[in-house]
């Protein structure tokens, strides 16, 4: 049988199969023992193993690596002044304060401010030209693509203020959760800083890694990353290469565009007990036989069912592949759903205003 052959070939080689897998061991100590690091990964082994990986499959020179390691500390942020915003509470207006941070009022309350809108329709304009260009090349809608950044960033008012390298080799090796997602995108920071000239140990984030205007982290940046302002280098901190990456992660990811993206459902009573597969489109049909009906007309043959939870009421809407796509950004039905409305709000405001 097969098994007997690839038995027998096995023992006919075992001395030089043995020789061969010593050889590797100490080729491999003779790696490690060559890496010398000072400071705070001094005595780590997971490091010289990392420093090991990016030379044996990314062609780092091992000089480079280890005086970046040697540099690293432990990660702090940079002091950041904040300036005082105005609040409109909007659906959550009359309901007790500590009710107002229920479910999705609390987004609504932090995302769907008035001044949050306003200054939303002040980044379009002063980026018209650049949102333009590139609704028109990767066909996705740059309310949406404001909406993220105002979000994530402020509109790049905060960007975050942690030192990237040290925050991710931090948690890829001197913490236990999630070690490994973190050495990845260690590995891609590297990567990225390599391809576009950038110092890894300059770059600042957040407190997990991400970076720039849409706060995407570094693979994300190598995956997806589009040189939108004639440097041919892929910047996160050049806003024109931010804005272009954000449009081109959902162009990637199927964005449909002027294709609808939710609409608000009505139902009997203030709470909606009902559940639904939260991956499964259901037909409109069947879900007026349940008491689900759309509040305004729709092409749409099928939906999603997405329940937005509020202290004094269930919000039901009816969510398209475009909603799909924007969770593919952060996995939160929350999070999409105040990109979505933070993004008809801008529109509306901006097309009243600039227009």
């Amino acid at each position: 049988s097969f098994s007997f052959k690839f038995y027998a070939i096995i023992k006919k080689n075992e001395g030089e199969l043995l020789r061969f897998f010593f050889l590797l061991l100490f080729s491999l100590s003779f790696l490690s023992a060559n890496i010398k690091l000072q400071g705070l990964y001094r005595n780590n082994k997971e490091v010289k193993r990392f420093i090991n990986y990016m030379i044996r499959v990314h062609n780092f020179k091992r000089d480079y690596l280890i005086t970046t390691f040697n540099k690293a500390a432990k990660p702090k942020a940079f002091k950041i002044k904040r300036r005082k915003r105005k609040v409109v509470c909007g659906y959550a207006c009359g309901v007790k304060w500590w009710l107002k941070s229920v479910g999705f009022s609390r987004y609504e309350k932090i995302y769907l401010n008035q001044d949050r809108v306003i200054e939303g329709a002040k980044f379009l304009r002063r980026y018209k030209t650049i949102f333009n260009r590139i609704e028109k090349k990767l066909k996705v809608d740059k309310y949406i693509i404001a909406a993220i950044i105002g979000i994530e960033t402020y509109y790049g008012e905060y960007k975050g203020s942690w030192e990237t390298f040290n925050t991710l080799a931090y948690r890829a090796f001197k913490q236990k959760n999630r070690k490994r997602y973190f050495k990845y995108e260690l590995a891609n920071l590297l990567l990225l800083a390599y391809r576009q000239h950038l110092n890894a140990l300059y770059l600042k984030g957040s407190k997990y890694g991400a970076l720039g205007l849409g706060q995407l982290m570094p693979h994300s940046y190598l995956q997806y990353g589009l040189s939108f302002d004639g440097n041919k280098r892929v910047e996160p901190f050049s806003n024109p290469d931010a804005i272009a990456t954000i449009a081109n992660f959902l162009h990637k990811k199927g964005w449909q565009f002027h294709k609808p993206i939710a609409i608000r459902a009505k139902y009997k009573g203030r709470f909606f007990k009902k559940t639904f597969n939260p991956k499964r489109a259901y037909s409109l049909s069947y879900l007026k036989k349940i008491g689900l009906t759309p509040r305004q007309k729709t092409k749409a043959k099928y939906a999603y069912v997405i329940k937005l939870h509020r202290a004094e009421f269930d919000e039901v809407w009816l969510a398209f592949h475009n909603f799909k796509v924007l969770k593919h950004y952060n996995n939160s039905n929350n999070y999409a759903m105040a990109v979505y409305l933070l993004a008809q709000a801008i529109k509306n405001y901006y097309q009243k205003h600039y227009k």
